[in-house]
């Protein structure tokens, strides 16, 4: 049976930018309070349990709407489409577009689904309600394999969810490793690290010590720009994603 993957992380929700004194109508991204899928009403006075029931309710309404195109299924294409688009602080969706596509009709499913989706509680930032633009990578897959969060992806000795260029430097020489919620190290099959900026996106494939088109890639980071490490990891014979995301920032 086909099945597609929806890794959904507070990491994935993408840093473009880190303006704290947001002018009127521009897209934020690095905010107080992230927007929240609906539903989670029950929630309220509870962060942490709100936002583990938007990313559920996310991932139901994907789970439900999403459909693996069927181009893509006679090719068996797989692979990441990676989405970006912006929750305006009324919680609609717009301005949605495809930032990496794998072919076979991947790309325009998964902004089908994005266009599609209901009304959000807007994101929050010094008290006042904003513009929050948000990258989601959607996982296509014929296997039945998935994407976990119970997994820590580590780089060196980066820590949270920025990073900056002398970080980067620093770590070059450095594994990428996997992590289960015990602290066990898990081996790592493949690992993507893709960059974003201004639209643009590259990305290249590896193995648990960066190679030389990954640390190529990872030169060229720049402030705004927003690195992702997507690593595949086997457990008990399927093949597991865990994905970690770091906004580029300038050295304090």
């Amino acid at each position: 049976m086909s099945k597609f993957i929806l890794p959904i992380l507070l990491l994935l929700f993408s840093v473009l930018s880190l303006h704290l004194g947001a002018q009127e109508g521009e897209n934020m991204v690095h905010v107080d309070e992230m927007p929240y899928f609906p539903g989670c009403n029950d929630f309220e006075g509870n962060p942490e349990g709100k936002r583990k029931c938007s990313n559920y309710n996310l991932v139901s309404f994907i789970s439900t709407t999403l459909k693996y195109p069927e181009e893509a299924k006679k090719e068996t294409l797989e692979g990441t489409v990676i989405m970006s688009f912006v929750v305006t602080n009324e919680g609609y969706v717009k301005d949605a577009f495809v930032l990496k596509d794998i072919g076979g009709g991947c790309g325009q499913a998964a902004l089908n689904v994005i266009e599609n989706m209901p009304r959000w509680e807007p994101g929050v930032h010094q008290g006042k309600k904003v513009n929050v633009k948000l990258n989601l990578p959607v996982k296509f897959s014929l296997s039945s394999g998935g994407v976990s969060s119970k997994y820590r992806v580590l780089w060196g000795n980066t820590k949270g969810k920025t990073i900056t260029k002398q970080e980067i430097k620093d770590n070059l020489l450095e594994s990428i490793t996997v992590r289960d919620p015990y602290g066990e190290e898990i081996a790592v099959t493949e690992v993507i690290i893709a960059y974003e900026r201004k639209k643009k996106f590259i990305d290249a494939i590896g193995l648990s010590k960066v190679n030389v088109a990954q640390k190529r890639l990872l030169k060229k980071a720049r402030k705004k720009g927003i690195l992702t490490f997507s690593a595949t990891i086997q457990k008990d014979g399927q093949f597991i994603e865990v994905d970690r995301e770091f906004e580029v920032i300038k050295a304090k």
